[in-house]
């Protein structure tokens, strides 16, 4: 039966008998308002077209948890087949007795589905304004960072610029002077390694803000434990001895944003208990190890000032915090909670005044599919023909210093250029930025998988950061290898290698 759409639609659930003799009294009782269609109790057709469930526990009693998955609303008729409590725990928004009087169940159908619809828009208020909490969490824990991490960022640019500015006046004397060509290459390593620990804090930085990400893979806690420390480096270095306690374990499933999210909490609440200027009494240990039963178990200790049994019982709460205003809404750490546990995990604490606390997770270790996710590496083919799209000049000259010993390399600085050059001669692999102003990479994508489909198959990406939610969705979408940048050149020929090799 078609349904009105300022109506009710009801699917009633039970045997074809029963749920007739039902229809047609509450078509009747209600006077056009709520229209009704039929499903046998093992039927599933055209359930996502109703507004509620009319459900008899004679017929589909043992189904009312799986019928509370598929219905908006649920109403029971029972005349004791199911405890109403037993039945509201099972999903049920409503326990009737069976012979209730028609107009009777088509005025509390009415109100029932009333209610489930305020309901659900409280929900759906409720669920926007946390998202925009949350988001306002992060974004305090990033004014927190932001001055430390300008402070990490510094200290080994600081050591680049002056090392290349020495390399820079000395080179030309090098040759001349073995012993100053020591000291060249010295410096060079030492720039080298601030560059490093540059891309690492930004790489780390780029994670955590990406807070909306939920695609889960395969992920390293170590690595995402590291990350989370580099990034509060500056709020430890006054206030306690950073201890890494990392043993091997197997990765788990997880959106890696998050689980950094987790870790920069968990480890800006253990620094905050701690006072600065004592460094050397105090202590944040990270520890990593394998659990039992396929799990894994991380934690965060501090020496800091502990918490109350009263504090130590709400510490989860949405809300809570025991911190001045401004620092924050108190949502820190039930993030936490719903992260791990959203995970099929756990998380715990323990904490007792003046003697520091504990935070436990435990969560399952991700399936052995899911683990071997990586692509083994290959050894390169002899010499390629290698098309570089890179509008960035220093980029790209770099990239053909790495590869130009071994590949023949041409560069174009746009999409539109590469769609040329692709049109003038032929490539063996084609590396692609992501992110450019003409023509992007996903748009180069797009115009070859509709005019030359072979082409995708040789693509490769190389992302500075994928900061819009289309970049984000393209890469996860499709199948092509892809790289970070700053890059190393041995990923950089890793990455052609396995390109040459297909």
């Amino acid at each position: 039966m078609a349904a009105e759409r300022s109506g009710l639609r009801v699917l009633v659930v039970a045997q074809p008998a029963r749920a007739a003799t039902l229809a047609a009294s509450l078509s009747e009782a209600s006077g056009g308002r709520v229209s009704v269609a039929i499903a046998g109790p093992a039927s599933d057709s055209d359930r996502n077209l109703h507004d509620l469930f009319l459900v008899d526990a004679a017929d589909a009693g043992k189904d009312l948890a799986r019928l509370r998955e598929q219905a908006p609303a649920l109403v029971v008729l029972s005349d004791g087949e199911v405890d109403p409590a037993e039945a509201a725990a099972r999903g049920a928004t409503l326990v009737l007795p069976r012979e209730v009087p028609s107009h009777v169940l088509a005025s509390a159908l009415l109100s029932a589905a009333a209610w489930w619809r305020e309901e659900a828009a409280l929900r759906e208020e409720r669920e926007l304004l946390l998202d925009r909490l949350v988001a306002s969490e992060r974004t305090a824990s990033l004014g927190t960072l932001s001055a430390g991490i300008a402070h990490e960022i510094n200290n080994p640019l600081a050591s680049v610029v002056a090392n290349l500015a020495i390399l820079a006046e000395q080179l030309p004397e090098a040759a001349k002077k073995p012993a100053l060509m020591s000291e060249l290459k010295d410096a060079v390593a030492e720039a080298q390694r601030g560059a490093d620990r540059v891309a690492q804090i930004v790489r780390g930085l780029k994670v955590f803000s990406r807070g909306d990400d939920e695609r889960r893979r395969s992920v390293d806690l170590a690595q995402v434990a590291d990350s989370a420390l580099r990034l509060v480096a500056n709020e430890l270095r006054h206030r306690a001895r950073v201890v890494r306690d990392f043993k091997p374990a197997p990765p788990v499933e997880a959106s890696e944003p998050h689980l950094v999210q987790v870790f920069v909490n968990l480890v800006l609440n253990a620094a905050q208990s701690i006072p600065a200027g004592d460094a050397k009494q105090n202590e944040v240990r990270v520890a990593i190890r394998p659990g039992g039963s396929g799990q894994v178990i991380a934690e965060v200790a501090d020496t800091g000032a502990g918490m109350s049994a009263d504090v130590l019982a709400r510490v989860f709460d949405p809300f809570f915090t025991t911190r001045r205003v401004g620092d924050g809404v108190g949502l820190g750490l039930s993030i936490c909670h719903g992260i791990v546990t959203s995970l099929g995990g756990r998380i715990e604490a323990k904490s007792e005044p003046g003697k520091g606390s504990l935070f436990r997770m435990t969560l399952p270790a991700a399936r052995a599919s899911v683990a071997a996710d990586r692509e083994p590496s290959l050894a390169p083919r002899t010499r390629g023909r290698i098309l570089l799209v890179e509008d960035d000049p220093l980029v790209a000259r770099a990239v053909q210093r790495i590869l130009g010993d071994e590949h023949e390399v041409t560069s174009v600085s746009g999409g539109r250029a590469a769609l040329r050059a692709l049109a003038d001669a032929t490539y063996d692999a084609i590396l692609c930025d992501l992110m450019m102003p003409e023509m992007s990479g996903m748009e180069l994508h797009a115009e070859l998988s509709r005019t030359r489909p072979e082409l995708t198959e040789q693509m490769a990406f190389l992302s500075g950061g994928a900061f819009t939610e289309a970049a984000r969705e393209f890469l996860a979408r499709v199948p092509n290898p892809q790289i970070e940048k700053p890059f190393d050149p041995k990923t950089l020929r890793e990455l052609v290698g396995r390109l040459l090799a297909r």
